[in-house]
């Protein structure tokens, strides 16, 4: 169960970042287990940690140590970008692989700006990235992976 309190603490933050407004109603968050994750999402296995619905509800992989774990919650920072892009829409629009290049762009900059200032000191946030491992992955409209959750990231 993730927080409510932490989910306003990650909303305040990234509003101040992107200047888009808090709705009133708080995201529906579910954990859930990676591999129902997979089939809500891709279909079939995927490298996938959590994902926003057009509803704004958000599922995130279960075994993420959200709350506890800077890199886990930095992937829930991402989310809730996303869930901040469709609240500010006022009706929603058609998504091309352009604009879903262009949120998901802006989820990885928020997530690594929070990433940047919350982290104790340069030398953490370098190993938070490099644990993050964003590298090309700014372009999401096909799956390209099917790596394995690291360890890391999970409470077990």
């Amino acid at each position: 169960m993730i927080s409510s309190k932490l989910v306003v603490t990650l909303l305040t933050a990234i509003s101040g970042y992107t200047g888009y407004a808090i709705p009133g109603d708080l995201p529906n968050i579910e954990t859930v287990p990676h591999q129902v994750l997979e089939q809500r999402v891709c279909g079939r296995p995927c490298q996938v940690y959590a994902f926003t619905f057009p509803s704004g509800e958000i599922m995130i992989d279960e075994a993420l140590a959200v709350g506890s774990d800077h890199v886990a919650t930095s992937i829930l920072v991402h989310e809730l970008t996303h869930y901040l892009q469709l609240k500010s829409e006022a009706r929603p629009i058609r998504v091309t692989c352009r604009v879903w290049n262009d949120r998901e762009r802006e989820a990885f900059e928020v997530q690594t700006r929070w990433l940047r200032d919350t982290s104790g000191s340069i030398r953490l946030f370098s190993v938070e990235m490099s644990r993050l491992n964003l590298g090309g992955k700014h372009a999401m409209c096909v799956d390209h992976s099917r790596a394995a959750l690291p360890k890391s990231w999970t409470k077990g």
